[in-house]
């Protein structure tokens, strides 16, 4: 069964929290390969590996070490990003512009190879937003232009990484009259594994121009 994990940002890496369920979910079991998937694959080789080495010490951090951990983008033909996701135990679907990130998992094929996983799916930021059934890109969390699509599917949930409950925009708010979307603070993180739920920091919920704090 699949375990889904959408997250905002971890600015000073994991808390107590987020580490406990990064402990708990990944387990012994699940630390022979990592898979990190760019959100740009074919231009910024040097930032997708720093980004990459940072997120994989702050697991090490917390004692959670992989044996095998690779970058998933542009330097890998579609064939072997497609191996990569589908043989990891943990995939990462990283942050940066949104419907760039998607752009290039439809062109490496790696729509499908993502929803029939078996293992752990993170999203983070970037990667949350995709993970829903309905995409929700908004100017406020840093996109060019507002964008509304249909997502990967893994999750139906979609998500507003980096909120801020002190500034909450006019358009965000407007497509909350259509669309019911889940603020995102940092240290946040949402988990759906085996239709259960489970929140962990600070995520409210906007529905109808209505702002409601469901977790502190």
């Amino acid at each position: 069964m699949s375990t889904y994990i959408l997250t905002s940002m971890f600015p000073n890496g994991f808390d107590d929290k987020a580490s406990e369920i990064f402990q708990r979910k990944i387990d012994k079991s699940k630390r022979n390969k990592f898979a990190f998937v760019a959100s740009e694959f074919e231009k910024t080789y040097e930032k997708n590996d720093s980004y990459f080495t940072f997120f994989l010490n702050v697991f090490e951090e917390k004692g959670i070490c992989f044996k095998e951990t690779y970058v998933v983008d542009g330097r890998m033909s579609p064939e072997q990003a497609q191996d990569a996701v589908a043989n990891a135990d943990v995939v990462w679907l990283s942050g940066g512009d949104t419907p760039t990130q998607f752009r290039y998992l439809q062109k490496y094929g790696l729509e499908t190879v993502i929803k029939r996983h078996k293992g752990i799916i993170i999203g983070m930021s970037a990667g949350s937003i995709n993970m829903a059934k309905t995409a929700v890109c908004t100017v406020s969390c840093g996109h060019t232009r507002q964008s509304v699509y249909q997502g990967l599917g893994c999750v139906d949930i979609s998500v507003e990484p980096h909120f801020d409950r002190n500034h909450v925009s006019e358009e965000v708010l407007d497509l909350s009259n259509k669309y019911t979307i889940y603020g995102l603070c940092d240290d946040s993180m949402i988990t759906v594994a085996d239709n259960v739920i489970e929140f962990c920091g600070e995520i409210y919920k906007l529905s109808h121009r209505c702002i409601e704090l469901i977790h502190e």
